[in-house]
């Protein structure tokens, strides 16, 4: 009875780690998920903006180091030679997220590229990629390409 005791009280010390493991990467899991949420709904608000051709709210919902790059004119322009030619969005679904700390031409920090498959009405099959920044405030869009 002793040994029995014994041996479950070993099995039991000796699987805790596997169970933190297993909460840990649970959590991560979780945490990922969330973030995503909050990114891709962000993302989407923006290209809503977008959509719309609110080009000067798009402008001014981007982080306050990248409006000094531009001016408001120049976005505007550059987003009407970029997105009016594909004509309104006829549909668009969510296909991945992929978080870095590095971006090219950027400082280090805290990025999430959203993928989205997209059709147009002058581009039947399209990608938009989305680039979000972690500000201070939020999540804060600071690229956008179609493809």
């Amino acid at each position: 009875m002793r040994r029995a005791v014994l041996v479950l009280a070993c099995l039991g010390v000796g699987l805790l780690p596997a169970c933190a493991i297993h909460r840990s990467v649970t959590k991560s899991v979780v945490e990922k998920r969330i973030r995503e949420k909050e990114v891709r709904a962000a993302a989407e608000e923006w290209l809503g903006l977008i959509d719309s051709a609110d080009y000067a709210a798009a402008y001014a919902a981007e982080p306050p180091r990248l409006r000094a790059a531009a001016t408001p004119e120049q976005f505007v322009r550059s987003m009407q030679s970029r997105r009016q030619p594909f004509g309104r969005v006829l549909s668009r679904k969510f296909i991945g997220a992929a978080y870095t700390r590095k971006l090219t031409g950027a400082p280090d920090g805290n990025y999430e590229s959203i993928l989205f498959r997209t059709s147009f009405e002058n581009k039947k099959v399209a990608a938009e990629r989305v680039i979000l920044s972690r500000e201070s405030d939020g999540w804060q869009v600071v690229d956008y390409r179609v493809y």
